[in-house]
């Protein structure tokens, strides 16, 4: 038993570190092409919004691996990684833990909100789409306050499995059904845009990127935050000590991964788009942005590509395919 949970925590530092080299590299990306394209600070409200989630993620991110890094040197430097160190781990009132999980729910809180951003932005005439998940957050948002509260008031040889409680699997499942309503509404936005496409330019924008490789961005980053937050729950509720160790541990980071990959990759888009499009007095800078035109509002989201489309009339505007009607025009976010 001893071996075992110092060893599940040296992997889980060692996952920690991997997932978060890799968060950091994709977060430097984003930054520098989200600075290139808005600015810093943005002029966008809808950007700023999306800046400040990304920055409190990274603050939240970034101290849950200091917060590893100076366990496992604690546990091993200090206690000599033998059954003082195992004694010091299963320790849960100990600073160390209660920090740990309440940047693991910041970070995890975090990135659901900007799924749910994403949604509302998506689907601007239709805020009934945004009740369920709005019901889940607060569901998440509760039981991540309970969960830290738990943990601060942990008693001295309580055992690890106690923080498998109904705070915890209420916040996974919620985090879980946020995650998958929003990839399933957005793909259903984006099949109904593509079914009016049919026939129309191939079902191609910007420059030839299709609908589907779109799409394929966000379910993929969809399933990378689903499945951790599924292997976590599944963890806790087999009593599986060194499994929770470990995710509790690399969940911060790989949320931030499937986060940041989307920007990352829509935003390397816009910058090959820069780079092929001859500058004119007209346009200095691509315009991939979302409109939606629903009577006076008219909303601009500018961290997602766009297609804009009716029944009739088709045209392309400095690197956006739009088609219009004078009754209708359906807009795509991926």
């Amino acid at each position: 038993m001893p071996s075992t949970i110092v060893a599940a925590n040296l992997v889980e530092a060692l996952l920690e570190f991997f997932f978060y080299g890799v968060y950091a590299v994709l977060f430097i990306t984003v930054l520098y092409l989200f600075r290139r394209r808005h600015g810093i600070p943005p002029k966008n409200k809808s950007a700023v919004w999306v800046l400040l989630g990304l920055l409190v993620q990274f603050l939240a991110i970034t101290g849950h691996w200091i917060n590893t890094f100076y366990q496992i040197i604690f546990a091993i430097g200090y206690h000599g990684g033998g059954p003082a160190a195992t004694a010091w781990y299963l320790d849960l009132t100990r600073p160390s833990f209660v920090a740990n999980i309440a940047l693991l729910v910041t970070s995890h809180t975090v990135t659901d909100s900007i799924v749910l951003h994403r949604l509302y932005i998506i689907f601007p005439e239709r805020r009934n789409v945004m009740i369920f998940p709005l019901a889940c957050f607060v569901v998440q948002v509760v039981s991540a306050i309970g969960l830290v509260a738990r943990s601060g008031t942990s008693k001295r040889g309580e055992d690890y499995l106690d923080l498998s409680n109904g705070w915890l699997t209420a916040k996974l499942i919620a985090s879980i059904l946020i995650s998958t309503y929003s990839s399933a509404m957005i793909a259903y936005k984006v099949w109904r845009v593509r079914k009016a496409l049919q026939g129309k330019l191939s079902q191609q924008i910007s420059h030839g990127m299709r609908l589907t490789s779109l799409l394929a961005i966000l379910v993929e980053s969809a399933a990378l935050q689903t499945a951790t937050a599924l292997a976590m729950l599944v963890s806790f509720q087999c009593n599986w000590v060194a499994g929770e160790f470990i995710w509790t541990g690399i969940t911060a980071s790989v949320f931030g991964v499937s986060t940041v990959l989307i920007h990352s990759r829509i935003g390397l888009g816009w910058a090959h788009e820069n780079s092929d499009r001859p500058i004119s007095n007209s346009s200095k800078s691509p315009t991939s942005h979302v409109q939606f035109p629903s009577g006076s509002a008219n909303r601009t989201f500018d961290e997602e590509r766009s297609l804009e489309t009716t029944e009739s009339d088709s045209k392309f505007s400095s690197g956006m395919l739009q088609v219009r009607s004078p009754t209708r025009m359906y807009t795509v976010e991926v």
